[in-house]
């Protein structure tokens, strides 16, 4: 088969690699799409010390079951599915919980073991009997299916952030992910959107995926453009997708009392850390964060996918064949569009 190995720091190589054979506790997936992360691009570009290299990366996967293990039951060649990211041990704490994304061990697919920027992967045994393989309907393509692990994470935050109908939220961020939570807020009755982001395109997206008002906060006073909107008070909630601490710590100002704040995105290591913890006793907030999904939410979001409750195929603006991954990551990296999806059969 062919795949893409990470064999150093912004360093692809595209390359012939054998089959691994499958064992009887395992699976094998012709993959037809995978989606580039933004996780895929920090390791690409900063390394990850769960990586030896060379390693296949890429953990947003969806495909076809080629061959099961003599011990595998309840799937068959001719699946189709797609996966969660995370490779829960299925003993610990956490994944007794239902928690297997925050496993003590932290493997995933694509740190671990080899992941979906190749032509097929092989299911480790761990995997296949605690990790999220979820069947897709026969009208969903594999593109779209994709995405089913980065919605489940933001489905995770929305259950952790509490958004409600009714409710105001502010989106910091349109990118691939922020323009999820806002589609996602607006189907689930959010009565406003407001959107932040300096990127022209994305402030374009963000209109697009169903945002109310959007902000350019390089030519605008975010704080009294949500106070304005909102009485004063501030907003509902708060998700701030971007990886900064100022933005981190500006949510605190714009949240009403009583409110709540998503942290999705991690900062960077060499930035200051927020924050003001005297709002957030003052103001009596709730400031959450999230990693990852748990089992169920990927269930739920294989589900939105399915029945279409939101345009998913708006989020992809850029395919690429398997041998062009090298040029799906810089596109990824250079933030055009929203999600680059590379399709390992394509010719």
């Amino acid at each position: 088969m062919h795949a893409v190995a990470l064999t150093g720091k912004q360093q692809l190589e595209y390359r012939e690699m054998i089959v691994p054979p499958c064992g009887a506790e395992e699976i094998t997936i012709k993959v037809y799409a995978v989606g580039i992360c933004g996780s895929d691009l920090r390791i690409f570009k900063q390394g990850d010390s769960r990586i030896d290299m060379p390693r296949v990366t890429g953990h947003e996967i969806a495909g076809e079951i080629v061959q099961t293990g003599s011990s595998v039951s309840g799937f068959q060649e001719g699946d189709r599915v797609t996966l969660g990211a995370h490779i829960p041990c299925g003993i610990c704490h956490y994944c007794q919980i239902n928690m297997g994304h925050q496993c003590v061990k932290k493997h995933s697919i694509g740190y671990q073991v080899d992941g979906g920027f190749a032509e097929y992967i092989v299911l480790p045994r761990e995997f296949v009997r605690f990790g999220s393989i979820q069947k897709i309907a026969g009208t969903t393509s594999f593109e779209q299916a994709c995405l089913s692990e980065p919605f489940s994470c933001v489905l995770s935050g929305l259950r952790e952030v509490g958004a409600r109908a009714g409710d105001t939220v502010v989106v910091y961020g349109a990118g691939a992910i922020g323009c999820m939570y806002i589609a996602a807020l607006k189907r689930l009755g959010a009565a406003r959107v407001i959107a932040v982001q300096r990127s022209a395109p994305r402030r374009q997206k963000a209109a697009e995926a169903g945002a109310d008002i959007v902000v350019d906060p390089s030519s605008n006073n975010t704080s009294d453009i949500i106070a304005g909107e909102t009485g004063g008070l501030g907003a509902d909630c708060v998700i701030v997708t971007a990886p900064s601490s100022g933005l981190q710590n500006e949510a605190l100002n714009v949240v009403k009392k009583t409110g709540s704040i998503l942290l999705f995105a991690g900062i960077k290591s060499d930035e200051p850390p927020p924050f003001d913890t005297d709002k957030i006793i003052y103001k009596q907030l709730r400031v959450t964060g999230t990693h990852g999904a748990p089992r169920d939410l990927h269930m739920e979001a294989v589900k939105w996918i399915d029945e279409g409750l939101i345009d998913f195929d708006f989020f992809i603006t850029h395919t690429f064949a398997l041998y062009e991954t090298d040029m799906a990551f810089h596109t990824a990296d250079g933030k055009e569009g929203l999600k680059c999806v590379v399709q390992p059969q394509k010719p």
